[in-house]
């Protein structure tokens, strides 16, 4: 099938989430200090603190990166403004996610809404039909090829060049205004902008590509920094790997690393090829990302006001 699909404005479009529902990010609440003392310290307890304290360590430590690998769900949950305070403070060094990711990010920026209800859009013949999403990703292919620019720095420029109302809500559209690297690892046919024709697939697997490389080069500075997987199952744990595996095959050190997985439920890869499988410690907290996210944002600025730098 070769022809363009019926397209449907994402302003019109039935979605499940929007700004009104997204969380804020808030200051460390008073008596927080007495919180996390409280907490046993004990499997997720001493996990937990264990973390917090390691994130803010590495973010008031001189060549001690943070970088944070995100799923789609992350964005549609509302944890979005606790990550791009923690960008802002200096305290997040690096982001990746995949096409589901970006694609989120981008729809809240430019509509403030996003999230189809698959099983009715589906039914309609409207899933994945949303005709700006897919001109945004067209506009960023272009430019990728244009100016030899990773997919998720030409997403990130579109955000912050274009007509975004909430622009305030995107990772990918901060990232660029804050100069973080930004890696989107696209994995062919996941992605609802895959179905449209006239999406130029050369351009999609050069950008993706050199987003991979991009996250490799930082993998590669992790010596005693912090790598988080939050909420993401199969690709950007398989793509971290790699890059543990390249860095080892040049004889760069990483034993001094932390590597954490936050997610609703126990995973293989992220188990296997964050926690166990790469060098220096792991650890895996389980819990819902809309509760999960704010406690642990609320711990780190702690730990940030308080200047403490002592290892985790």
């Amino acid at each position: 099938m070769s022809k363009c699909p019926q397209t449907v404005s994402l302003h019109g479009r039935p979605s499940l989430v929007t700004r009104e529902s997204l969380g804020s990010a808030a200051d460390p609440l008073p008596g927080l200090e007495n919180f996390l003392d409280s907490l046993p310290d004990i499997y997720a307890g001493h996990d937990f603190r264990r973390l917090a304290l390691r994130w803010a360590e590495c973010a008031q430590v001189n060549n001690r990166k943070v970088g944070l690998a995100f799923g789609a769900h992350v964005i549609k949950v509302g944890v979005q403004a606790h990550l791009i305070d923690l960008m802002e403070r200096g305290a997040l060094d690096f982001l990746a996610t995949h096409g589901a990711g970006a694609i989120h990010d981008i729809e809240l920026a430019l509509a403030g809404r996003t999230s189809e209800d698959v099983s009715a859009a589906l039914d309609e013949g409207q899933f994945g039909m949303t005709s700006e999403t897919v001109d945004v990703w067209k506009r960023a292919l272009s430019r990728s090829q244009k100016e030899s620019l990773g997919l998720g720095h030409a997403l990130g420029l579109e955000i912050v060049e274009g007509d975004f109302p909430h622009r305030d809500l995107s990772l990918l559209g901060r990232g660029v205004e804050l100069e973080r690297p930004l890696s989107i690892l696209v994995a062919m046919g996941t992605d609802t902008i895959h179905v449209h024709p006239e999406m130029d697939g050369a351009a999609l697997g050069e950008s993706s590509l050199r987003d991979f490389r991009l996250l490799c080069d930082f993998v590669s500075t992790l010596q005693n920094g912090l790598w988080v997987n939050l909420g993401s199952a199969v690709i950007l744990p398989e793509a971290f790997l790699k890059g543990v595996a390249l860095a080892a095959n040049a004889g760069v050190e990483l034993a001094g690393m932390t590597t954490a997985v936050l997610d609703m439920i126990r995973h293989y890869r992220p188990t296997q090829n964050v926690v166990n499988r790469p060098p220096g410690d792991g650890l895996y907290l389980i819990g819902q990302h809309e509760l999960l996210v704010p406690l642990l944002h609320q711990a780190i600025r702690h730990h940030l006001a308080q200047g403490n730098s002592n290892h985790a």
